[in-house]
């Protein structure tokens, strides 16, 4: 008891550096494609806060069973450095009964990572969905750009010719004042000041020697002009966010159960279109339902391949147990960046598996079932077999050297 204990122990810390390690990189990812939004919208840190807190999930989502593969991976790898796990061995204590308590361990992660992917993802998916297209509406914040019509301001196209960053000043300027009904009244100065009120919500620009034409509403054909020394325009800025509710739902954005629901409603929906298809009387009408029935089963494999991705991803925590244990054994000797680079190179591996039969199962080339879990069957054989090796004391020193190779390369690039 006090072995499993132990070994479970050295599992911990290479798990939480791992889990800290790759969601700090995924974040900062994330952040960087925010760079626009918060130049361009003038969002809030608290906005952008809001957005990293919500994407947390989808993150956490992926690094858990990375951080899982690397924990195994180094924890592993430090046991065989030191001569522990050949030690155990001396003394009769098997691989197996080592891999044991972290598969355990790993199963109840699994347990608690399918209710979150079921539950929690599904709920965060949907709030910062709603949040990034509630901020791609949202106005963006005014820039003053010289010899450009500026179409930030409701109801005012201005031109600047020239701007005195320092002083506010600006000269030749010209501004339609845009109108409900008939055309906009034209206003001409040479020179002028702006400045924005306190939280910029007004824009005020003082004119001065200019004048201002129009149109006379009693006699469209008749033009007014009038000359000023000075003349002030406030208007009003709208950059606030506006926050909005929206009900529909993608797939990332539903629980399994709710997707099976969609599912069972497009299976009578195809059955329907079916039936039509056999009644149509016009090569035009079967070629109409043919693309519709083509429609409803790309919708139908987009549900199943999320509903099943949902608990593969998770149990893929358990097939990484399988994988990183005796990988970690095999590079021991490299210490903690070369087994960090092998955990990385495998889930990359791994995860570019689960993308490609992601966009097989929607071209309809193969079953949701299988474009989701034939990744977990291939490296859960490649971990059976590796396993096998260890527990056996088979000659694994071609394998390791190939290990060390590739991890180097991955640590170069």
């Amino acid at each position: 008891m006090l072995i499993r204990k132990y070994i479970l122990k050295e599992h911990i810390v290479p798990f939480v550096i791992g889990l800290s390690l790759l969601t700090l990189i995924l974040i900062l990812d994330r952040i960087f494609d925010l760079v626009d939004l918060i130049i361009g919208k003038g969002l809030g840190i608290k906005i952008v806060l809001e957005v990293l807190v919500l994407s947390l999930p989808f993150i956490v989502a992926l690094t858990i069973p990375m951080a899982v593969l690397v924990g195994v991976v180094i924890a592993f790898g430090r046991l065989s450095e030191d001569n522990e796990l050949l030690a155990l061995k001396s003394n009769g204590v098997s691989f197996i009964f080592c891999l044991i308590p972290v598969l355990v361990a790993a199963a109840v992660v699994c347990l608690g990572m399918i209710y979150f992917n079921n539950y929690i993802l599904p709920e965060s998916n949907h709030l910062v969905k709603n949040l990034m297209i509630n901020i791609s509406e949202k106005r963006p914040t005014v820039k003053i750009r010289e010899n450009i019509f500026i179409p930030d301001f409701k109801g005012y196209k201005v031109y600047i010719r020239r701007k005195d960053e320092k002083r506010s000043k600006i000269e030749g300027v010209t501004i339609y004042e845009l109108k409900k009904k008939g055309k906009p009244r034209l206003i001409l100065a040479k020179r002028g000041n702006i400045e924005f009120s306190a939280g910029k919500k007004i824009f005020t620009i003082i004119l001065e020697d200019g004048e201002i034409h129009d149109v006379d509403e009693k006699n469209p054909e008749r033009s007014i002009s009038m000359k000023f020394k000075r003349h002030t325009i406030n208007i009003p800025l709208d950059t606030e966010l506006v926050r909005k509710q929206r009900e529909y739902r993608s797939d990332r954005e539903l629980s399994a159960g709710a997707m099976r629901k969609k599912v069972e409603y497009l299976k009578k929906e195809l059955k329907r279109e079916k039936e039509r298809l056999k009644n149509a009387s016009s090569p035009q009408e079967r070629t109409n339902i043919e693309k519709l029935i083509n429609l409803k089963l790309r919708q139908i494999s987009k549900y199943m391949v999320e509903i099943h991705k949902k608990i593969s991803i998770p149990f893929a925590c358990i097939i990484f147990v399988l994988l990183g244990a005796p990988i970690g054994m095999m590079v021991g000797k490299g210490g903690i960046g070369i087994g960090f680079g092998v955990s990385v190179g495998f889930f990359l591996l791994y995860y570019l598996f689960l993308v490609s039969g992601e966009e097989l199962a929607d071209r309809g080339l193969l079953s949701p079932f299988w474009a989701m879990w034939l990744p977990n069957v291939v490296m859960g054989a490649i971990g059976v077999y590796l396993t096998y090796l260890v527990n056996k004391d088979k000659n694994i020193e071609p394998l390791v050297e190939r290990l060390h190779s590739l991890s180097r390369r991955i640590l170069r690039k």
